[in-house]
């Protein structure tokens, strides 16, 4: 039987070892963590308080929906139960490896053990500043949380919440967006085939109707609903409601220094503060690999949205036996369900090597190159996702209307589980009859 490293025992290393399952190879997860779950295990990156962006329904794999009952939006343990589940169902517990950090990959050999093909499924979010494990530790004591977008404004606002004297630093100003539109999820509501692509001036007026304008509360934040530059968002409920009631502050600017008992902006304003909670963004590392290696990938960890050059992000021509999958700024479940599938059949030699590579990384380069940039690399996820599932022989044919599901991709073709995906479908339907798109 052929085998192959999974490096990751995160959603993308789970459900590429899946998938080689599913096509006959075994599978071997090295996690240099003590438990399965990558962002979502216990001590991970996520705290207690922290919530999906995105509804269960996309937060999900395409053959393991959640329960009807579960929430929609599901909290850092129920994630960690749901992968925890789904290890135990597909059979992955038995492969992996607690506690065993990749240190080398050489070609086909990580560790010194030879494979027949390797996954690279380690994550994108790796810390740059402090952990935040909940708002105990700082009760009593003034706090400024840098940076202000999904992460650093939902720790913000639990924190104002909780009643810790907060103060939250932007560097630009952002769409918050509420999670429910016309009372389904947002995602629901925004992730739909045949939506008219919009402008950028067309996405912020539509923002202006959905959406709260933070300038409502502090005029030097204020977004302009005609404004041309890249819509940034943050999804949150409870950031409005503690703006709005003064129990948090937020500050224009970036941090340029740390002194005793004071964050220093660019503006020249000095917040003091007891503790400070850094949230500017995540770094992708990837030290098993050789500098060599990383150059061929194009890979730049200091480029927080487009840290590496990949085909579809997924498959480089530098890396024949290798596949990379959740190594991109916002792994959607869909997607990276998708890039584990066409991985797993890429190495197995169920599909052919993907042509046109050269093309693919040019677009990436392209993307990287976007002046202004965008707050995502790709905005694009349901074209992105139904160019996947084509590339598998999975894409529904005529692909359904509504929102975009991870079980579409389970309704015909390699791996399909009709009845599976049609229920799922079917009680999406429900809950999001006579919605507005």
């Amino acid at each position: 039987m052929r085998r192959y490293a999974v490096i990751g025992a995160g959603p993308g290393g789970l459900v590429a070892a899946k998938e080689l399952l599913a096509l006959g190879a075994e599978p071997v997860i090295f996690e240099r963590a003590a438990e399965i779950g990558g962002v979502w295990r216990a001590g991970g990156l996520a705290w207690p308080g922290m919530s999906t962006n995105l509804s269960k329904h996309s937060c999900c794999f395409s053959d393991f929906p959640w329960p009807h009952d579960a929430p929609d939006f599901p909290r850092r343990d129920d994630m960690r139960a749901y992968l925890h589940r789904y290890a135990e169902r597909f059979g992955l517990t038995p492969r992996l490896r607690l506690g065993e950090a990749v240190t080398t990959v050489r070609g086909k050999i990580v560790n010194g053990e030879p494979f027949d093909g390797v996954v690279f499924a380690s994550g994108v979010f790796g810390p740059t500043g402090t952990g935040y494990h909940g708002p105990e530790c700082y009760r009593g004591k003034r706090v400024v949380v840098v940076g202000a977008a999904f992460s650093g404004a939902e720790i913000a606002a639990e924190l104002a919440a909780a009643g810790v004297a907060v103060t939250a630093v932007a560097s630009r100003p952002m769409w918050l967006l509420p999670r429910y539109l016309d009372g389904v999820p947002w995602d629901l509501a925004s992730y739909r085939r045949g939506r008219p692509r919009l402008s950028r001036v067309e996405s912020n007026r539509r923002f202006s109707r959905i959406a709260v304008n933070p300038g409502e509360f502090d005029e030097r934040l204020r977004l302009e609903p005609d404004g041309d530059g890249p819509p940034y968002l943050v999804v949150s409920d409870l950031v409005p409601e503690v703006l709005r009631a003064g129990a948090l502050r937020m500050e224009p600017g970036r941090a340029v220094r740390r002194e005793p008992g004071a964050v220093v902006l660019d503006s020249g304003v000095r917040l003091p503060c007891d503790e400070v909670v850094e949230c500017t963004g995540h770094r992708l590392e990837l030290p098993y690999l050789s500098q060599d290696q990383r150059a061929a990938l194009g890979h730049d960890p200091a480029d927080l949205l487009q840290p590496l050059l990949l085909h579809e992000c997924t498959f480089h021509p530098d890396f024949p036996d290798a596949a990379f999958v959740g190594l991109y700024r916002g792994p959607y479940f869909g997607v990276l369900e998708l890039q584990a599938r066409w991985a797993a059949a890429v190495l197995t030699g169920a599909l052919p090597t993907p042509t046109g590579m050269s093309a693919g990384l040019g677009r990436q380069r392209e993307i990287r190159e976007l002046d202004p940039r965008p707050q995502f690399p790709h905005g694009d996820y349901v074209d992105m996702a139904d160019r996947l599932a084509a590339e598998i022989g999975v894409l529904p044919d005529p692909p359904p209307d509504g929102p975009l599901l991870p079980a579409h991709y389970r309704l015909r073709g390699p791996g399909s589980a009709p009845d599976v995906a049609a229920a799922e479908i079917a009680f999406v339907a429900r809950r999001t009859a006579g919605s507005q798109p």
